[in-house]
């Protein structure tokens, strides 16, 4: 009759498992190091900024639908997408079914235009970082970066690096905040994540959000609909009239 396994048969039994655990944890750590290919995910956003810029009225609130594959924006009576990489933002007009081509380069000049007869000391001032403070934005970990201004005037930008950051988004936005605040884009640029909230502090604006969170899934079921153009558009460059 065999008998019992003693106390160190039994401890290297127990390290013989606890090195086969490992190996599949770094097995299956390789794999998806392996596969670099992000989680498909929709962050919707909202952003107000005919507040602090009345010239952008036209255009009133602004719906931003983030997928892994691009964005697409929603407005009073436009809409509009690009996909990552992509040179243009195709801007469509759902109720005469016509589209224009706009290339991402020159939405800084176009809203510079904009900007030019009513903006004022935004468009000289350059903030400097003043912090960062660890926190949570719609339950989501972000980062809040303070852009300090003056004593009393700062910006409250949130980001995360819990969902992929959109390159697309990333350079449409950073073109927007060129043509109305260059001096902010200059620093905005350093600042990596994807946004999440911004907040401005000024002594016209106090506690005034002018992009937040409405929702996050990690699905898209939608993502390819929204980040394409319907078969019945029309290319129409009468639409680059919104600009002038």
């Amino acid at each position: 009759m065999r008998g019992r396994p003693n106390a160190a048969a039994l401890f290297l039994i127990a390290m013989k498992k606890l090195a086969l655990s490992l190996v599949v944890v770094l097995a299956a750590t390789a794999a998806l190091a392996a596969d670099p290919t992000p989680r498909p995910y929709h962050l919707q956003l909202e952003a107000n900024p005919v507040a602090p810029f009345p010239f952008l009225s036209k255009f009133g609130k602004v719906q931003l639908d983030v997928y892994r594959g691009g964005v697409h924006a929603d407005t009073i009576w436009l809409d509009g997408y690009s996909r990552n990489g992509d040179p243009t933002v195709t801007v469509l007009n759902p109720l005469g079914r016509l589209y224009v081509d706009v290339p991402v380069s020159e939405i800084s000049p176009i809203l510079a235009k904009l900007a030019s007869a009513t903006a004022g000391n935004e468009r000289k001032a350059k903030p400097a970082i003043a912090g960062r403070m660890k926190g949570k934005v719609a339950g989501i970990p972000a980062t809040r970066y303070r852009l300090q201004y003056g004593d009393e005037a700062w910006l409250d930008y949130w980001t995360t690096d819990a969902i992929p950051e959109n390159p697309q988004l990333r350079a449409i936005v950073q073109k927007m905040v060129e043509g109305i605040a260059p001096g902010t884009a200059a620093v905005a640029k350093d600042i990596k994540g994807m946004p999440l909230f911004v907040e401005l502090n000024f002594r016209r604006y106090k506690k005034m959000p002018i992009v937040y969170v409405k929702k996050f899934a990690w699905d898209a079921e939608d993502e390819e609909d929204a980040l394409t153009r319907g078969p019945i558009y029309i290319r129409a460059s009468v639409l680059e009239a919104i600009w002038k």
